[in-house]
């Protein structure tokens, strides 16, 4: 089922919700009117009930952490810590040099993958300690000689840059699946949770867990407003960079699709914010699977990508694959996903966090690419 939001010019925007029916072939639409605003602003009293503080600071600490890891990307770097970074993951020990934060990004991490995690920092560490340049079977800065022989990214024995891999795959494990599994569910929105207040609050529990679903998506709440456009981070950013190739109006949907669902919350109108959430849903994964796709596109040797991006650009495609994993069957979303993961663990096959990358072939390649727009039936990834 696809969903599109048409905001008209006027103050108060049309929401046109379109029910395309794969079954029948028969399209049913309903116009219904619903006062959106134009930024993800919403005031009671004149006083804003928003609040998604908490993603806010895991998106900085994983920035942090990102920051950290890069700055093993020069032959002759300092190594990394690995008691540091798993401090990052865990927020003990003060590990972001004076900047101080209640939360941390390890609890927020689907449970069964913390460990796969903590081992992947452990490894990011180790392949660190090595102070030359990356070939087949030893890990190194694989660099680009010709302009820089110092300089390029870190990868292990395979040609893996991990740096890639923790920082989407946490991107999925906390961030994607929080929002998924955690906060746009069945309980959190259902029918109740949006009457009264919060205790010394001003927002309802329905109106926080979805904000909470939102800031973890790492817009500003003027996106995609010009000014602010280069403010998004994370699944935000790479929705810029989806809407600027084959996905045009890619940020304005998905951001509309927001404001919509959090306006009908306030309206307690849930069929117009049930079918947002079913947008929004659709939509951040179609971000995610296009990413994927789009960097192992870069990655076939008829581009003439440098080797060392060649391995920069399918590590970033193999942690998105592996971070559209938190949303399953089966969970507790409120919505299945629509795509199946089944084929996404196919393309990971091909090109995965245990494939020789050096010796990745075009049809390797190609098959993961194929792989992912199959999972994705509406044929969504183009």
């Amino acid at each position: 089922m696809a969903i599109t939001f048409h905001p008209s010019s006027k103050q108060t925007i049309l929401v046109m919700l379109v029910f395309v029916s794969v079954l029948t072939s028969c399209n049913t639409t309903k116009d219904d009117e619903l006062q959106v605003p134009t930024t993800y602003e919403f005031n009671r009293d004149n006083i804003s009930t928003i609040n998604y503080s908490g993603q806010t600071q895991r998106l900085d600490m994983l920035q942090l952490m990102g920051t950290y890891l890069k700055t093993a990307n020069t032959v002759g770097s300092p190594s990394l810590d690995a008691d540091l970074l798993k401090s990052m993951f865990a927020n003990t020990n003060n590990p972001f040099d004076g900047q101080i934060f209640s939360k941390n990004l390890k609890s927020k991490c689907f449970a069964a993958d913390t460990a796969m995690f903590i081992q992947y920092l452990d490894d990011a560490a180790n392949i660190s300690l090595v102070q030359g340049t990356a070939s087949l079977g030893v890990s190194g800065v694989l660099v680009d000689g010709s302009s820089d022989p110092t300089v390029g990214y870190r990868v292990n024995e395979n040609g893996l840059e991990l740096t890639q891999v923790i920082l989407k795959g946490l991107m999925g494990s906390v961030f994607y699946y929080q929002a998924m599994e955690a906060y746009l569910t069945e309980e959190r929105m259902g029918l109740n949770g949006n009457d009264e207040l919060v205790e010394s609050e001003n927002h309802t529990d329905m109106e926080h867990y979805f904000d909470e679903a939102f800031g973890y998506f790492g817009i500003p709440n003027d996106y995609p407003n010009a000014v602010s456009l280069d403010n998004a981070r994370f699944w935000g950013e790479y929705c810029n960079k989806r809407n600027e190739g084959l996905y045009p109006n890619m940020n304005e949907e998905i951001a509309l699709a927001f404001r919509t669902a959090r306006a009908a919350i306030v309206a307690k109108d849930y069929e117009e914010r049930d079918m947002a959430i079913q947008a929004i849903q659709q939509k951040w994964a179609v971000v995610i699977a296009a990413s994927a796709a789009d960097y192992l596109g870069q990655a076939l040797s008829t581009t003439g990508m440098p080797e060392y991006k060649r391995h920069h650009v399918m590590s970033e495609a193999i942690g998105f694959m592996l971070a559209l994993k938190y949303h399953f069957n089966g969970g507790n979303s409120k919505y299945p996903p629509h795509f199946s993961y089944t084929h996404i663990g196919h393309s990971l096959m091909r090109v995965g966090p245990t494939t020789d990358l050096y010796n990745v072939t075009d049809s390797q390649i190609e098959e993961a690419i194929e792989h992912i727009k199959l999972a994705f039936p509406s044929g969504e990834i183009k």
